[in-house]
């Protein structure tokens, strides 16, 4: 963005600072990652009331310049180094008025490393409505810093924060770091850091692995042990006396008006809602309305996309001659692209309830009530979204674990979410249980099909909790997996940040999951419209010849070229080489064209299935499959195949750019692949 004025939003985790830069850009955001790591890097543009036109950054929430996880660091690594790029001009520090303590900790750690500050203290209509008042112009006289009040959410506010950002502001002179007690540590170092302030120096030596190079490292090193420095030591000793010192005073920047707790409501709320008995029922309604949004609300676009994009490619390839490349058009390019959007509005709506549940405070309490469980398994309580998000979809559940800080609770929840069975297994799942189960009712109402299919999903949730508590007694510990988490008051849900979350989450993945999901579904289409030598020529003389021969069976012998040709194409060949390997597992080679073809997506197996054994479509079709040669032993066995395998490019596209690794995605085929081949080869093996 050039030279313009860089703008820094910083603030904890639930102070509204969403809330804030969606007022204050709107949909003029960008959203990519910052570099090594997948956090998400929001920035937009801004005019203030003077026309200068500035870049606002919205740095990831955090509690303080001191935590390891990747989101916290981002800011560390940002604001303790000035030759950053994304190294700001000016920050707003986004305080919650609702938790003045908790929030005036970091904003006096920001303050004070010497960058030009304003503080929004956001959520006034909060503590106004809870009877109390805040004395703004105390704060802003303590903490030497221009201050002002705001409600994010209603608009409120605004105006004046933009009209201070246009003045000029002096870094504040404030100081609660006793720089006395390193002044020689201090002194000492001093050249090996591009510093501000006393306080910015002590954070930049404490964050050094960061900003300096390996030289300048072990210069640092004996600096410190000459001056008998610890770093964590001494880091938390400050840390203890800053908290200490915040405690104290905050309580005098307020007008307290009424005696009952700020947080009566929302305590009153929490009685159900954190309840160990009723709060689980509450937690299982919510995730079922949630689920069956992605479910329902989705699938309309979905149908729309899907079909709209398909006929336009049809349309397209009708315009062009008669040839391989309108084909190409019109089923690779087209349907390529099919399959990479139609997964946006399951990610949108996912994103949208997310963000509302987020802005309400439930999500704090949802983690909080399922921590217990999943740390068991190595995850924490944020993982839970993920873990029922891939019941949907596993492309945006794997997003959404965005979320969890710690690196390896992060890697694996990433790592179990393709084993939740996904709506795209469902087609999968109704087409092999009509083999195997009957449809019969017991106790009258519960299907026998039901629960088979009930049954698959819990086997796969099951074994998702194996395999992570497997990785969790083998993997090295990063940190202490400590999980921080605080519950903030229940709010009204801002719409305006439900619709932001929802768009910049759809761009995120047409623009990077996408381009892979399109690039693998044009080399399947290549592989199943080409075949070696002059095979394919050879089959369509024998059926024109047929066709003209029979005009009454057209439509018939056209489906049965088609069976021939997708034999005789580079994807038949390779089902037939595979055949050796999975004919253990009851399958032939035709089965084996199906399997390698659900990679574009699970749901193509049904349709590949139907194609390559010659059957028609229209309400024959499930009876037609039936009559196939598909043993129940075979049935089963594929059934559990897809319980397992990872047989889902866009799957493995977004671990990829969740994780930055084709090597973990390597694993997670291995892995899931072999789980799957081992279930179905006991399947067939017990029941043939």
């Amino acid at each position: 963005m050039g030279n313009k004025k860089k703008i820094a939003l910083v603030g904890n985790p639930n102070s509204g600072k969403t809330s804030l830069f969606n007022q204050l850009t709107g949909l003029n955001q960008k959203v990519g990652n910052y570099p090594g790591v997948t956090v998400d890097k929001r920035s937009g543009t801004i005019k203030l009331p003077n026309d200068e036109v500035c870049e606002l950054i919205d740095l990831p929430g955090t509690y303080s310049l001191s935590s390891k996880n990747d989101d916290e660091k981002v800011v560390q690594d940002i604001l303790l180094n000035p030759k950053s790029e994304a190294f700001p001009d000016l920050i707003i520090i986004v305080v919650d008025g609702t938790n003045l303590a908790r929030n005036l900790f970091l904003a006096s750690q920001v303050i004070e490393i010497g960058i030009p500050a304003i503080m929004a203290i956001n959520m006034v209509d909060i503590v106004e409505k809870a009877g109390d008042q805040l004395k703004i112009r105390e704060i802003s006289e303590y903490f030497d810093v221009p201050t002002t009040a705001i409600s994010a959410r209603k608009n409120k506010g605004i105006k004046e924060l933009l009209e201070l950002a246009t003045t000029e502001i002096s870094p504040s002179q404030k100081s609660l770091f006793k720089k006395e007690k390193h002044e020689k540590l201090l002194d000492d170092t001093q050249h090996l850091f591009v510093s501000t302030t006393p306080y910015m120096l002590f954070k930049q030596i404490n964050n050094a692995k960061s900003l300096l190079e390996e030289k300048e490292l072990n210069e640092l090193e004996e600096i410190s042990k000459r001056n008998d420095f610890e770093p964590l030591k001494e880091e938390i000793l400050e840390i203890s006396e800053r908290v200490s010192t915040i405690n104290k005073t905050s309580e005098q920047f307020y007008i307290k008006k009424s005696k009952e707790k700020r947080r009566t409501e929302t305590d009153k709320i929490d009685k159900y809602v954190t309840h160990p008995f009723w709060g689980f029922f509450i937690f299982l309604a919510v995730f079922f309305v949630l689920f069956q949004a992605i479910f329902t609300f989705a699938s309309y676009p979905m149908d729309l996309i899907n079909d709209g994009i398909v006929d336009l490619g049809v349309w397209v390839g009708n315009l062009l001659p008669d040839s391989w490349f309108a084909d190409f058009i019109a089923d690779g390019i087209f349907a390529g692209l099919a399959g990479v959007l139609v997964f946006v509005p399951q990610i949108m709506i996912l994103f949208a309830l997310i963000a509302i549940l987020e802005d309400t405070g439930y999500l704090s309490r949802v983690s909080f009530m399922t921590d217990g469980l999943l740390k068991r398994f190595g995850m924490n309580g944020k993982s839970v979204i993920p873990l029922v998000g891939g019941f949907a979809c596993s492309i945006p559940a794997i997003m959404a674990a965005r979320a969890i800080e710690n690196k390896r609770e992060r890697f694996i929840t990433i790592f179990i979410t393709p084993l939740m069975a996904c709506s795209a297994r469902l087609p999968v799942y109704v087409f092999l249980v009509s083999f195997i189960a009957p449809d019969d009712y017991v106790w009258g109402f519960i299907s026998v099909q039901g629960l088979y299919m009930m049954g698959l999903y819990l086997l796969g949730f099951v074994v998702a909790l194996m395999v992570a508590m497997v990785i969790n007694i083998f993997s090295k510990k990063d940190g202490d997996g400590s999980f921080i988490l605080e519950l903030p008051n229940y709010k009204i849900p801002s719409l305006r940040n439900a619709v932001n979350a929802a768009i910049n989450k759809g761009k995120i993945f047409v623009l990077q999951a996408g381009k892979v999901i399109l690039i693998a579904s044009i080399v399947l289409w290549v592989l199943s419209y080409f075949g070696p030598g002059d095979r394919f020529e050879q089959i369509e003389d024998k059926y024109t010849t047929l066709i003209a021969e029979n005009d009454v069976y057209a439509d018939s012998l056209y489906t049965k070229m088609s069976s021939e040709k997708l034999e005789n194409s580079y994807l038949g060949i390779m089902g037939k080489t595979i055949e050796p390997v999975i004919q253990p597992l009851g399958f032939d080679w035709k089965i084996g064209i199906a399997i390698v073809a659900s990679f574009a997506a699970r749901e193509v197996f049904v349709g590949t299935m139907s194609t390559i054994y010659s059957v028609e479509g229209g309400e024959e079709n499930e009876k037609g499959l039936k009559a196939i040669k598909f043993s129940y032993a075979t049935a089963f066995s594929l059934l559990m195949f897809y319980v397992f395998a990872l047989q889902c490019m866009s799957t493995m596209a977004i671990v990829k750019q969740e994780t930055g690794s084709w090597g973990i995605v390597a694993i997670q085929f291995v892995v899931f692949t072999g789980i799957a081949y081992l279930a179905s080869w006991l399947t067939y093996s017990i029941f043939s």
